[in-house]
């Protein structure tokens, strides 16, 4: 019987629970690009990306004893670390909220990705019913979507309580929901 993908991953954690520097190097291998990924869209900075990415791996060799395959998939785990060394360093750096310029980047993201007349009737739907929303709701959808940004970073970023943005978001998601017709 062969081993699954997460099987592996786990025998690797167990490995480097052990000590075994080279378990850590196969990992480190097969997953930091995923755990970069994960990483990249959140600080949206390739030289802080790779910084985040080199502490994750830190914290993934000193806390490996703390991981328990009955909870969650290896990978799972290691994407929690890397989300949250990514929050962490946002956190310390107040540069991580967006600039005005940024806001209106991201909610120029979907008014780039105007469809053609062969795009599929549900995503013509969805950029309609997108453009239908008030401003402050679709950047928003934006930052917390294209961005990644959680719902107290958009706040931050946008200088508005995070109640003010929570509310926006879920008003925005109700209106999709009624204007796609889910």
């Amino acid at each position: 019987m062969t081993k699954t993908v997460p099987h592996i991953q786990a025998d690797l954690m167990n490995q480097i629970a052990c000590g075994d520097k080279s378990a850590l190097a196969h990992l480190y291998h097969v997953l930091s690009p995923r755990l970069y990924g994960i990483i990249l869209r959140m600080v949206r900075r390739r030289d802080w990306a790779e910084e985040i990415l080199h502490d994750t791996f830190i914290q993934i060799w000193q806390s490996a004893n703390d991981y328990d395959h009955k909870r969650s998939e290896p990978l799972i785990w290691l994407s929690h670390i890397a989300r949250n060394k990514a929050i962490d360093f946002l956190r310390k750096h107040e540069n991580r909220c967006c600039s005005i310029e940024e806001i209106s980047e991201a909610e120029a993201g979907f008014e780039r990705s105007r469809l053609s007349d062969d795009s599929p009737a549900e995503a013509r739907r969805l950029q309609h019913c997108m453009a239908q929303l008030p401003s402050e709701q679709r950047q928003s959808l934006s930052l917390a979507y294209y961005r990644g940004l959680s719902q107290s970073e958009i706040a931050l970023s946008m200088s508005q309580p995070e109640g003010t943005v929570k509310s926006w978001i879920r008003r925005a998601l109700t209106h999709l929901r009624e204007c796609i017709g889910l």
